[in-house]
């Protein structure tokens, strides 16, 4: 089909309010950045060309979600078949919220589960809108839902002679494989290997759920919470490596076990990591819609989950240029913080939060509203280059991945400020070691920083500024 426009097409794109361009950016944001060209995307709409896949399935998928109905392949290009590669970050996910859901979702992963166990190489595609939102509200309405203790045993598990023992002991080892998971995150960042490592430990844990015999009543449960720690992670790790369809698939799951388990200052937490994740993606209502409603779950929580849950209500505010939100909620997560460090304690997969954290968290916010909102830039510039200065030198040998990726905003802080030759040489030292690290979020940042000296006026032709990118450019190219 070659020839005029696609009508389908035309009338879709004017439906969501997307031009050709727009349309080229969602898809790059699915399958990477450059895959597809606007001229490409242009002839699909005005001369009826018929794409490469995966790219057929992947224009459903994002039409579908922007639209917020069903585009199948089909109506697009009738006569072309769907990617079985490339689905949705929701396939298998549409269970219901007690343990013979967790059931099935623990049955599925090994059917549509993770990307990288087993033979398992599809990749999964990020939700928008309702298919984001909706389970998180579902989970709000039924988060006071306790399962008897007899219902671990009914619903998971197996029942054969030959079934494996699920001990104290053994969930105990899964628990220690959570903080070396965290450990390698600190360090290495959302490498392939590494997400692969945290993908098997979760289906040896299903594996368990499944087949396993538990030897006390409250061995389910701690399996189960344990699962949804090691989600938790695996869903940050995927953030990192900038996939959002797998990081959504963990995070989904993660929330389901945190709910079978009665975790719910880890889901909570899980529900923030959600906002966060969209927040960044400029999905500015469905960060909010997750942000209330880690705000709902986290109402009772230990201050410092409160802490965590309101900074990224407040991030989620800052990218969407709400000011005055992202003031005052900043201001409350200060104070929750100062009452969680009264108190004491607190969720162990926490540990990254301490003071010098928790000013990067607020300048990161700073400079994001700066961003979105130019009212205020200088002073607002001034503050978030003080507060993710904080993070940046005190904590580079313990947590290198998160020393450069707030690094790369940091030096973006100083280029924006006009203050260039700081902003070079904050720069400078991400280049020179974000090569030890997989962290394509920081080459993200180091990307964006680059369009920022790009777009200066006579200083972009400076030796140093055109040394500069130069690096940077090989680093993205790498």
């Amino acid at each position: 089909m070659v020839g005029g426009r696609h009508g389908v097409l035309v009338e879709l794109l004017a439906e969501v309010g997307w031009s050709v361009s727009r349309l080229a950016h969602e898809v790059n944001r699915e399958v990477g950045a450059g895959y597809v060209s606007r001229t490409t995307v242009s002839e699909w709409v005005n001369c009826s060309r018929v794409p490469r896949q995966p790219l057929p399935t992947v224009v459903a998928h994002v039409l579908s979600q922007a639209s917020g109905r069903v585009v199948s392949v089909g109506c697009l290009w009738p006569g072309t078949a769907g990617s079985a590669e490339w689905v949705s970050a929701d396939v298998g996910t549409q269970v219901s919220w007690d343990l013979w859901g967790t059931k099935a979702l623990v049955n599925g992963w090994f059917t549509s589960g993770g990307a990288m166990l087993g033979g398992d190489r599809r990749s999964f595609m990020a939700l928008s809108g309702a298919a984001l939102t909706v389970p998180a509200w579902q989970y709000v309405d039924r988060v006071k839902d306790v399962p008897d203790v007899g219902a671990f045993e009914r619903a998971l598990g197996g029942s054969g002679v030959s079934s494996p023992k699920v001990s104290a002991a053994l969930v105990e080892y899964f628990q220690t494989l959570v903080g070396a998971f965290r450990r390698i995150d600190d360090l290495e960042g959302g490498s392939p290997e590494n997400l692969k490592h945290v993908d098997n430990a979760i289906g040896q844990v299903n594996s368990y759920l499944k087949h396993g015999t538990f030897t006390s009543s409250d061995v389910a449960p701690k399996l189960l919470g344990v699962l949804a720690q090691m989600c938790q992670t695996g869903g940050w790790m995927a953030v990192d490596a900038e996939s959002h369809g797998l990081a959504q698939r963990y995070y989904r799951m993660g929330l389901q076990a945190a709910h079978s388990a009665g975790d719910h200052d880890l889901g909570a937490v899980l529900l923030a990591c959600m906002s966060y994740q969209a927040a960044n993606r400029q999905q500015a209502h469905e960060a909010s819609e997750l942000g209330a409603a880690a705000m709902r779950v986290s109402r009772s929580a230990h201050p410092l989950v409160r802490t965590v849950v309101m900074a990224r209500v407040a991030h989620a505010q800052a990218a969407a240029g709400d000011a005055r939100g992202f003031r005052s909620s900043t201001q409350k997560s200060a104070e929750l913080f100062e009452r969680a460090q009264e108190v004491g304690g607190g969720p162990e997969y926490l540990y990254w939060l301490d003071s010098s954290m928790a000013e990067t968290v607020a300048g990161q916010g700073v400079l994001l509203l700066t961003l979105r909102n130019a009212r205020g830039a200088k002073s607002q510039l001034e503050e978030a280059e003080r507060l993710l200065a904080a993070e940046v030198t005190q904590t580079g040998p313990d947590r290198p991945r998160d020393a450069y990726y707030h690094g790369a905003w940091l030096a973006r802080a100083h280029v924006k400020r006009g203050d260039l030759y700081r902003g070079l040489s904050a720069a400078q030292g991400v280049v020179d070691g974000v090569g030890t690290i997989s962290s394509p979020r920081t080459r993200r940042v180091l990307g964006d920083l680059d369009k920022d000296l790009a777009n200066l006026r006579s200083d972009r032709n400076l030796r140093e500024v055109r040394q500069l990118r130069k690096q940077m450019q090989a680093v993205l190219a790498a």
